[in-house]
């Protein structure tokens, strides 16, 4: 199980949500390098980056950040928030980003997906971050109506996405363990590997995870209050 620190931008500064709400938003670093850097020399593979600003406007807004995180590290970078397009996709990749994901185009733009999977092999996800078994958008101020969750997740991974983020948004920032019984239910209703996001609040939520056959698993909160040292985190595979 790959364990992917998070690390949520806004205003070019790292900053915790509470269940996706801007309004609850805790400041937790002005200095991005020197986190990317300290998870690196942890024992860090790859490291989880969303624009959340970017997220919830629809087109990256901290890119200047993104680039030094690209400059100051060895780990590979998972990529998401804002990125709506093929050229955004293109612009990224060519920067030496791993792998994008793609979250509210994917709802909304039908070829969307299918397009970026034929260009890029392998280095396309699709986020489905969930509200009440509906996939959320635009920055979780929206929700789809038309079709479940259940739907989405079948959808791409038929197209064959590299992996599904699966983010249960109540549970999000909140420290109070993964929903484990969704978690198993769309991982086992999809042929990808499904990467789980939210309410990993200690080390035995991880190794949970992990007996669960979860591919991987977003950690950010239960990091930056401390509730977990990294040195133990990396250790899981």
């Amino acid at each position: 199980m790959i364990v992917y620190p998070a690390i949520d931008i806004s205003s070019g500064r790292i900053v915790r949500l509470q269940k996706g709400n801007f309004s609850k938003k805790t400041i937790y670093s002005k200095d991005v390098k020197s986190q990317v850097k300290n998870f690196e020399e942890k024992g860090a593979k790859w490291i989880h980056v969303v624009d959340l600003d970017g997220a919830l406007h629809g087109k990256n807004k901290n890119k200047e950040t993104i680039k030094e995180i690209l400059n100051v590290t060895n780990c590979k970078i998972q990529l998401g928030g804002g990125i709506r397009t093929l050229e955004n996709i293109d612009y990224w990749i060519s920067l030496g980003i791993e792998r994008v994901v793609i979250g509210t185009a994917a709802i909304l733009e039908k070829n969307l997906v299918e397009q970026a999977i034929k260009l890029y092999p392998r280095k396309i996800s699709v986020g489905l971050d969930l509200l009440n078994e509906k996939v959320a958008i635009k920055g979780w101020t929206e929700t789809t109506e038309d079709y479940n969750a259940e739907y989405f997740f079948r959808k791409f991974s038929d197209l064959g996405v590299e992996s599904i983020i699966y983010t249960d948004i109540s549970k999000d920032g909140v420290l109070k363990g993964p929903n484990i019984k969704n978690i198993n239910y769309y991982k086992n209703i999809s042929s990808v590997p499904l990467i789980a996001s939210g309410g990993v609040s200690n080390l035995k939520d991880l190794i949970e995870l992990k007996n669960n056959g979860v591919k991987g698993v977003i950690v950010g909160k239960a990091i930056y209050d401390k509730k977990i040292e990294l040195e133990n985190i990396f250790n899981l595979n």
